[in-house]
């Protein structure tokens, strides 16, 4: 017992460090499960409109560029944010400043690109997806309104990141209840045609979206003007950025901007799979998705604690504390993963519920909810190993085990099963055999954690 005991000691942290780390956690998972819901939002209500849920398909194939466009974006924010983060424990405010300013000028050439792509090629979008006629005429008419909406999430998602770089993730949380509450008031005017507004549909949810997005822009925008941040409006910032931070911020961006395209792209890639396999049952697949967003969001802000707890340890040089902190942050992981299992349960009889389909979708929609949960404990362990290896600058092999390891292995299989069993394969098996695939790759990802590569500082030249 007592050989056990000093064996655990190294994972189990004090009070007070696990209360700082749920500091960071809890409002991290509040603020991006509030962004996750604006899909949701959508999909709830435009999931009332027909019971086949063609509406609810068709938002959802519409907000798929969205993923590939947040995918971009993130992986870009996440090589300035671990930049921040050690520059920010190194007191180099200046240098954030001049960070921050470089990823707000790239993510508004990227929502440009996007947009613009968008309102150019709506039906061909969709068409990549569905072949059903009234569902991607549906699809068009919300991409005609929702492409505008770009922008300003692009501002928005600019100071979400570079906050929660630095641990400052209140002002977000609250921001994004507002915003929350703003897109559910929308929509129910502009779907339903409430309140004095005409019942536009789908239409009405993009139009929803869109007004909520930039009040959240406006509320940004203000913090920025009032200087109640670390942050300000300075746009030309980055132009006095060293060369040598920028050289680091190529060297980390590059890696990280493709494997978050690669990752959203083999995820569409399934999504595909899944739709030739069976396009009727796509309503039962978005809650599946749905549910595994939320999951996802809970070991997104389990890991978010690593950018605070072990980032700035990096930054400021203290790496033996990096790697203790990585191990007591390991065991709270592992206890939230299992909370995360039980909650993904509950809704997958509660969530399917809560959308106007029929009862063969509802039934369908449960089964997958609970392959999702119950495989989430995986993903939570591979979650924070990959954001260690960020934190570090081990994008190399963060990108290596992330969609390197997605497009050597589920990606061919689920294009496989797509192929040679459509009307045979159920959607659900086809759903366990691809996550299972997905989050077995954690054995890879601790044996490199183990490595210790990402246990360096990388706040002087690259």
């Amino acid at each position: 017992m007592q050989i056990l005991r000093s064996r655990l000691r190294p994972y189990l942290g004090s009070r007070d460090f696990y209360k700082s780390a749920l500091g960071v956690m809890i409002p991290v998972t509040i603020q991006q499960l509030i962004n996750n819901l604006f899909n949701m939002v959508d999909n709830l209500m435009v999931g009332s409109l027909d019971p086949d849920g063609l509406a609810m398909s068709a938002v959802t194939v519409a907000n798929k560029p969205y993923s590939i466009f947040f995918g971009v974006f993130f992986g870009m924010t996440g090589a300035a944010g671990l930049l921040i983060s050690q520059y920010y424990g190194a007191r180099d405010l200046k240098t954030c400043q001049r960070l921050f300013s470089l990823q707000m000028v790239i993510g508004l050439l990227t929502s440009l690109i996007f947009g613009a792509a968008l309102a150019l090629l709506p039906t061909q979008v969709m068409r990549l997806f569905v072949t059903d006629g009234r569902t991607v005429e549906l699809g068009v008419a919300y991409i005609s309104i929702i492409w505008l909406s770009y922008i300003p999430a692009a501002v928005s998602n600019t100071c979400i990141f570079s906050l929660r770089s630095l641990g400052k993730n209140r002002a977000s949380m609250l921001v994004s209840l507002m915003t929350m509450a703003l897109n559910a008031l929308f929509n129910y005017a502009f779907i339903f045609g409430k309140l004095g507004s005409p019942a536009m549909g789908v239409r009405g949810a993009a139009l929803g979206t869109l007004a909520a997005r930039l009040c959240e822009m406006g509320f940004y925008l203000a913090m920025l003007a009032r200087r109640t941040t670390p942050f300000s409006l300075d746009m030309k910032g980055f132009l006095r950025l060293e060369r040598s931070v920028t050289r680091s911020f190529a060297l980390k961006a590059v890696p990280l901007i493709s494997n978050e395209i690669l990752w959203t792209c083999g995820l569409s890639v399934f999504f595909w799979s899944y739709a030739r396999l069976n396009e009727a049952a796509l309503p039962a697949i978005t809650i599946g998705e749905q549910c595994n967003q939320i999951a996802s969001v809970m070991a997104m802000g389990t890991s978010s604690a690593v950018s605070v707890l072990i980032g700035a340890e990096l930054g400021a040089n203290r790496l033996r504390q990096a790697k203790a902190n990585c191990k007591k942050l390991l065991t709270l992981v592992l206890g939230i993963s299992l909370c995360c299992v039980t909650v993904c349960c509950l809704l997958a009889f509660i969530l399917p519920n809560a959308f106007g389909i029929t009862p063969a979708l509802r039934a369908m929609a449960t089964r997958i909810c609970l392959i999702m949960g119950l495989l989430a404990p995986m993903n939570f362990v591979y979650g924070f190993c990959f954001y260690c290896m960020r934190a570090g600058g081990d994008t190399k092999s963060a990108m290596l085990l992330d969609s390197g390891y997605m497009w050597l292995v589920p990606v061919p299989v689920s294009v496989l099963l797509a192929l040679t069993r459509p009307g045979d394969l159920g959607v659900e098996a086809a759903v366990f055999v691809v996550q299972f695939l997905m989050n077995v790759k954690v054995i890879l990802a601790l044996a490199v954690l183990r490595r210790g590569r990402w246990v360096r500082n990388i706040t002087g030249p690259a």
